[in-house]
């Protein structure tokens, strides 16, 4: 599975202070993740999986609002997973999280999780469809999967416009001009902005049904879906 190498760079050390200024609704978006696998997930001592764990934002927002969840964090970045851990061991609850530090198709697909969450990952990642069937296989049926990307088509004039809005908006957080160009620099390049036409077709190749928005800003888009019930589950 091609995941994009760019946060094994040391670079990932500064995501944690500047991600909200380059994300618009950065903790909304957090907020109401939590919010929809809240409405989602039914049973207590849930587990719940997610994927790009690297900065820990999600898996802080999940154990404080959800006492009796187990959440497995898997990314591939050591500095950005050190991060995370160190973060969760600031709240003493490190005993509610599990860690890998390695891609997914590297993690044991013996643990069937009641949901998934991978925020901000899916356009670092080039074979996305892959990709989607290792978390796919991770889940029970009818477990909620949501996620979040960077979505659209990079010649259509919609996605032109809301790379202007991000512009305006890095601009408005104080951050220097070259940010936002070192961002559109590496787009097609370590980012790759994903269709959404493609996104729920691959959703939807993967396993995956029942597939909604539940947030927007700008190009951050995010979506929520349930992994389907196949013929092998119903032996």
């Amino acid at each position: 599975m091609n995941v994009n190498q760019y946060w094994h760079d040391p670079v990932a050390e500064s995501y944690a202070a500047t991600i909200a200024h380059k994300v618009p609704g950065y903790h909304l978006l957090h907020e109401l993740t939590v919010d929809v696998l809240e409405t989602e997930v039914k049973g207590a001592a849930s587990r719940i999986l997610t994927v790009g764990a690297g900065g820990g934002e999600e898996i802080i927002h999940m154990l404080q609002r959800k006492e009796d969840w187990h959440v497995t964090g898997v990314d591939p970045s050591q500095p950005m997973l050190d991060r995370a851990k160190s973060r969760v061991a600031e709240l003493h609850m490190q005993e509610r999280v599990t860690w890998h530090e390695t891609a997914l198709d590297k993690v044991s697909a013996e643990t069937v999780y009641d949901a998934a969450v991978s925020l901000l990952v899916l356009h670092f990642v080039k074979d996305r469809l892959p990709f989607l069937q290792e978390i796919a296989r991770r889940l029970q049926p009818g477990a909620p999967f949501v996620m979040a990307s960077i979505q659209g088509d990079m010649e259509s004039h919609a996605f032109q416009e809301e790379l202007h809005m991000l512009s305006l908006f890095m601009q408005r957080q104080g951050l220097e001009k070259e940010v936002f160009t070192s961002f559109k620099e590496r787009l097609g390049d370590t980012t790759h902005p994903v269709p959404e036409k493609e996104i729920r077709g691959h959703l939807i190749e993967a396993g995956f049904e029942d597939i909604r928005p539940y947030f927007q800003a700008g190009m951050i888009k995010g979506l929520v879906c349930r992994r389907g019930r196949r013929k092998a589950d119903e032996r």
